[in-house]
């Protein structure tokens, strides 16, 4: 089944936000495409996000992606681990991540987090960062984090089309 263009916008955006983060696209015709920021790339991450970006919102036809691999981070759930950095994607804007964030880390003063908008996919990219946490538990604060984000951001596209 092909990954629908939403699915790929989020993936663009960490593809151009995470370091060293190389993205393979399997295709439904069994080809494979490398995005990143490297020579032997297929698309570097400018260009993949610009042709995620432009990809017509009216088409009937989805890109032909059936799986996604992730080299430079483990995906862990619906967050990417890069040591004790976890990234995720939102289709919130900044200040509605943020205010969704600051709801779902109280009492977590040991996470550094940041919040990166994505003005041409039009989602943002969250960094969350600890020294202080073991990996479980940076996993589950960012897991915790990235479900906020989605059940705020479900909430504003009900309220949206009420």
């Amino acid at each position: 089944m092909a990954m629908p263009v939403s699915t790929l916008t989020h993936v663009a955006a960490l593809a151009g936000a995470v370091p060293h983060l190389t993205v393979s696209l399997d295709t439904d015709n069994g080809a494979t495409v490398i995005v990143g920021d490297f020579p032997e790339a297929s698309l570097c991450t400018h260009a993949f996000r610009q042709v995620i970006a432009d990809w017509p919102t009216e088409s009937g036809h989805a890109p032909c992606v059936d799986d996604i691999h992730f080299d430079g981070a483990d995906a862990r759930g619906p967050v990417l681990a890069t040591g004790q950095v976890r990234w995720f994607s939102t289709g919130l804007g900044a200040q509605r991540a943020v205010a969704a964030l600051r709801t779902s880390r109280r009492g977590q003063q040991k996470i550094s987090v940041q919040v990166r908008f994505d003005a041409l996919l039009a989602v943002s990219v969250v960094r969350m960062e600890s020294d202080a946490l073991a990996d479980d538990e940076l996993d589950d604060a960012a897991i915790a984090a990235y479900a906020t984000c989605e059940a705020e951001s479900l909430l504003a596209s009900v309220s949206a089309a009420a």
